[in-house]
């Protein structure tokens, strides 16, 4: 039994950069060999085995051939394959390459590197290149390619044309229809997290293969001044939130009078997780009022207030105001809609005709708000203004 560091972690070796997570090869094992050391098995599809002190993952070296459509369309074999062998299933020369360690139970390198596919040398050349013509039986790896593109992308990798061709190849022969929305959601939520994340979209439109899973969003994307805002302001936001760069990408739809239903398309096929699809959906609705801040009436004030329940929580405003403030390279104050919500909340029960009853209450508590906020606007200019002049 032969065990092997394989795949990120030693690309990542190679490049020093931090290794996130370990991988490891098991050559001329057994399910039950692996079962008997105290190995735990996961997934009844694969043999990877989850270590039972490190709970790093160790998988037996294995084939696959495709058997149907999409990235599950696969049957796998076990028996007698090679390092080579399960080496050229993988995605990447990068990652494509294993060290040798020295058992199940110590991981320290044994040996040099392993690299039949010269991955070694596309990292030097910083290359993306597939392995081999399999690449095509997993439609997955095509944003898979796109996401290593974007999390190198200041490192100034690019993807061998062959490899390019091979993936408009696919979207083509319409194989991206076949991987689910949860897939697609994971592999481009990964890469937006990255710095560059808004190079895995640059890659997919450039190529033409992101019209066949976003085709809103590519279409969007073709007007050059709206891809340059939401990419230039994308990189301005290396570190920020997901929920951020997901709104600063959907801001490609700002100004479209479609562009609610567009949001709505484009989060329906990537089956986006609720909160991030809500977010982008009010700083969508909320865009222009934010940005004219504070030069609103007491109207539009209340209900940016009320609409975004900052009265009850500012979170959701403050994340507007940073989007907004990123996309335009403005300081809209923060301090400002502060006090609003102050003055906003100031205002109770306590302070309505005790004679009033049901619908009237609310009505009067709007219109004492919308006094107590257009004095503040009032002032709040006058003071702007004095500063100023």
């Amino acid at each position: 039994m032969q065990i092997y560091l394989v795949g990120g972690a030693v690309r990542d070796t190679l490049l020093n950069l931090p290794i996130k997570d370990k991988d490891f090869m098991v050559v001329g094992g057994s399910v039950e060999q692996m079962l008997a050391q105290g190995f735990e098995q996961v997934g009844a599809d694969f043999p990877v085995f989850l270590h039972p002190i490190t709970h790093a993952e160790y998988a037996l070296a294995r084939t696959e051939r495709k058997s149907g459509h999409g990235y599950q369309g696969f049957s796998v074999s076990t028996n007698n394959v090679s390092l080579e062998d399960d080496l050229m299933r993988r995605d990447l020369t990068i990652n494509a390459m294993a060290m040798p360690v020295r058992s199940l139970f110590d991981d320290t390198l044994t040996g040099q590197i392993v690299d039949p596919y010269d991955g070694q040398d596309d990292l030097d050349k910083k290359v993306l290149r597939h392995v081999s013509p399999a690449f095509s039986e997993d439609p997955l790896r095509v944003l898979r390619v796109a996401r290593f593109y974007a999390r190198f992308y200041d490192m100034g990798f690019v993807v061998a044309d062959e490899t390019a061709t091979l993936m408009q190849s696919i979207a083509r022969d319409g194989e991206l229809n076949h991987l689910s929305r949860e897939r697609i959601w994971s592999e481009s939520a990964r890469a937006l997290g990255e710095k560059h994340g808004y190079a895995y979209f640059k890659l997919l439109l450039e190529l033409a293969i992101l019209k066949h899973i976003l085709p809103e969003l590519s279409d969007s994307l073709q007007d050059k001044v709206r891809r340059e805002s939401a990419f230039n302001a994308l990189k301005r936001c290396p570190d920020a939130p997901l929920t951020i760069k997901f709104a600063l990408l959907m801001s490609v739809f700002l100004d479209d009078p479609d562009a609610l239903d567009k949001l709505q398309h484009t989060t329906n096929r990537l089956m986006t997780p609720n909160h991030i699809k809500n977010f982008a959906k009010a700083f969508i609705t909320h865009y222009d009022n934010i940005l004219k801040l504070p030069n609103v009436d007491a109207d539009t004030l209340l209900s940016l207030i009320e609409q975004t329940r900052a009265h009850k929580d500012d979170e959701t405003i403050r994340l507007l105001m940073q989007v907004v403030n990123a996309l335009h390279k403005i300081n809209i104050s923060m301090e400002f809609m502060i006090n609003a919500i102050k003055i906003y909340n100031k205002i109770g029960i306590n302070d309505v005709n005790p004679n009033l009853k049901g619908k009237a209450i609310g009505d009067e508590l709007t219109r004492l708000r919308k006094i107590q906020l257009a004095d503040y606007l009032d002032r709040y200019l006058e003071d702007t203004t004095r500063k100023h002049s």
